[in-house]
């Protein structure tokens, strides 16, 4: 009878401490959460982390696209989201000085200072920092792009996924 107990009590520990040590997660409506990860900060919000998305110019090289931001219900003017690309290339160039606006609808959105974060025989990685609010309108616009030395287009499934992505977070 005692070994019944404290298998009971090891096994509610861990149970506790499993569900306990796991950062809270908030809901996203369904068909966007597999396409980001959420944290619930408390007071502060849920941070959102909107997992890769691809893009691609004409010349067919690629670039994929993720966002992170906090929000909480409203957007305040100070809100930005870092906003990290990679850009694939058969072989390595040398970096110039980049530019990156995200395009839609007819608005344009500039990046103000644009950080590489590596170069590899394929990749140059960036990371950068833009507006929540044009991020929102960026994700909720019904024609979207990158320029970024050229114009890089949305893939059909990256157009499919921005829709569910925005539904699910900003409620459009």
């Amino acid at each position: 009878m005692k070994n019944r107990i404290n298998y009971f009590y090891i096994l509610s520990l861990i149970a506790f401490l499993t569900v306990g040590c796991n950062p809270m997660r908030s809901s996203i409506k369904k068909g966007s959460a597999k396409l980001v990860e959420t944290f619930y900060l408390g007071e502060k919000g849920t941070q959102y982390f909107v997992k890769p998305l691809y893009f691609e110019n004409d010349n067919k090289i690629k670039m994929s696209v993720d966002f992170t931001f906090i929000y909480n219900e409203k957007i305040n003017p100070t809100d930005s989201a870092i906003v990290n690309f990679s850009v694939f290339l058969a072989k390595t160039k040398k970096s110039e000085k980049p530019t990156f606006i995200l395009e839609m609808d007819g608005k344009k959105a500039e990046a103000k200072q644009i950080t590489k974060l590596f170069q590899d025989a394929g990749q140059i990685r960036y990371s950068t920092k833009i507006s929540l609010n044009d991020v929102k309108t960026f994700l909720g616009a019904d024609t979207k792009s990158i320029f970024f030395g050229k114009k890089y287009l949305p893939k059909n499934a990256t157009l499919r996924k921005l829709k569910k992505i925005n539904a699910g977070i900003f409620g459009n």
